[in-house]
């Protein structure tokens, strides 16, 4: 796979501006992400796990707004 810069960044753009919608299925959407995930990886840009779940959390549609608030803010165990 390429790893010019402009590819590297494209792909970046494409997976911070990912976002979930209610008309496609959880699995639909995890596979996207995931993809987005594997072709940077490829391309030796890794992220941390801490990282890959904020960008999840942050994908998800406005219905998923308490789930996201409960996750992001709720009690520390």
């Amino acid at each position: 796979m390429m790893k010019s810069l402009a590819h590297r960044q494209l792909l970046k753009q494409q997976l911070y501006s990912f976002k979930m919608v209610e008309s496609k299925s959880i699995t639909e959407k995890l596979t996207e992400f995931n993809k987005s995930l594997d072709d940077l990886a490829n391309i030796e840009v890794n992220m941390k796990d801490e990282d890959k779940a904020l960008l999840q959390l942050c994908s998800l549609p406005t219905s998923f707004e308490h789930f996201k608030d409960t996750i992001l803010y709720g009690k520390e165990v």
